[in-house]
């Protein structure tokens, strides 16, 4: 597995939607509040956690029309 599908799961089993409460309750207790809505925050956490797929599932390899040219 190469470092960019590694570093794609990990945001993915991080930035799960699910995951959100759980984020909020950490920030809270340890450090400060996150300053987004639950609509923001619920987007940003989708935005990380599909990054995160595109960089597990996507190929590291050139494709056949890119040798072609």
């Amino acid at each position: 597995m190469m470092k960019r599908q590694r570093l794609g799961v990990i945001l993915m089993i991080l930035f799960l939607p699910i995951n959100g409460p759980l984020w909020r309750m950490t920030m809270q207790e340890f450090w400060r509040p996150i300053p987004l809505g639950e609509l923001e925050f619920l987007g940003l956490s989708l935005i990380l956690f599909l990054t995160g797929a595109i960089l597990t599932f996507s190929s590291g390899n050139i494709s056949a029309s890119e040798i072609v040219e």
